[in-house]
């Protein structure tokens, strides 16, 4: 495989159709990662952030792609590294377990598409009598969950998000209580991460929380992108009731604890 230069992303961008957000990450340049194809028509392709997140795409006959994820899987191992890969192709989840399957475990996750009709026309949330602010420096040095660690492995740095990418927390007392960040981010797309104190569940902070990154995004001609697990049923219903829809399934599979890859 060779790695793709950036003066063909614009192409590569063209080529794919649904992908997940960090994919478009990497094509607009806004975190670090690199694509790699099996050759010149872009027939198989393999994406890669720096934090070692992966996606495959294409034709999944090709012997070079899978050569490619079974040397990155065993240098995550040696290294202790980050090895999770996403798969919306079912031929390349049956090749990957096929060839990988003693090295990774794998879970389900639900990707929606966003209907702008069904949010505008949603049981709007009433007013809470928290404070939500814009989150800077400050709130992250005094946050819930998304700390400096989880900007640097998903954005590089937390100085890239606070350019690029946007937030929302709610403060109770001067104590954050919930969170909504875009875990990634690209020129068309944004994924939303949330997370509220256990404390404060059941009072619907991540719903209102929730519409506030939404809302964000539409002003900003951004499309919000929803994600969760197959069995979070409480993630899954929150994102239909704010216009989240037509959920499609799709693999995650990362490495299990095997010392070493033989493939």
């Amino acid at each position: 495989m060779f790695k793709v230069t950036t003066e063909n992303y614009s192409i590569i961008k063209e080529t794919i159709e649904r992908a997940p957000t960090f994919v478009y990450s990497i094509l607009g340049q806004v975190i670090e990662g690199a694509v790699y194809a099996d050759d010149e028509s872009f027939h198989s392709l393999l994406f890669q952030t720096k934090s070692g997140i992966y996606y495959v795409y294409g034709d999944s006959s090709s012997e070079q792609v899978i050569s490619k994820l079974a040397a990155l899987l065993q240098e995550s191992i040696e290294e202790s590294k980050r090895f999770t890969l996403f798969s919306y192709s079912d031929e390349w989840s049956v090749k990957i377990e096929q060839r990988l399957n003693d090295y990774v475990n794998k879970l389900e996750r639900y990707t929606f598409s966003f209907d702008r009709s069904t949010y505008n026309n949603r049981e709007k949330r009433e007013s809470l009598d928290y404070e939500c602010i814009k989150i800077k420096q400050q709130q992250i040095d005094h946050c819930l969950e998304f700390d400096d660690q989880y900007y640097e492995e998903y954005w590089g740095s937390t100085s890239n998000f606070l350019e690029n990418g946007f937030g929302f927390c709610l403060q109770h007392g001067g104590k954050t209580i919930s969170e909504a960040v875009s875990i990634f981010i690209s020129h068309e797309f944004a994924e939303i991460d949330i997370i509220t104190d256990s404390n404060y569940r059941g009072k619907g902070l991540a719903s209102f929380i929730a519409e506030k990154f939404v809302d964000y995004c539409l002003l900003n001609d951004l499309q919000p992108c929803w994600d969760c697990d197959i069995h979070n049923n409480g993630s899954y219903h929150l994102g239909v009731k704010l216009g989240f829809t037509n959920p499609v399934k799709y693999t995650v599979f990362y490495k299990s604890t095997i010392d070493k890859l033989t493939v």
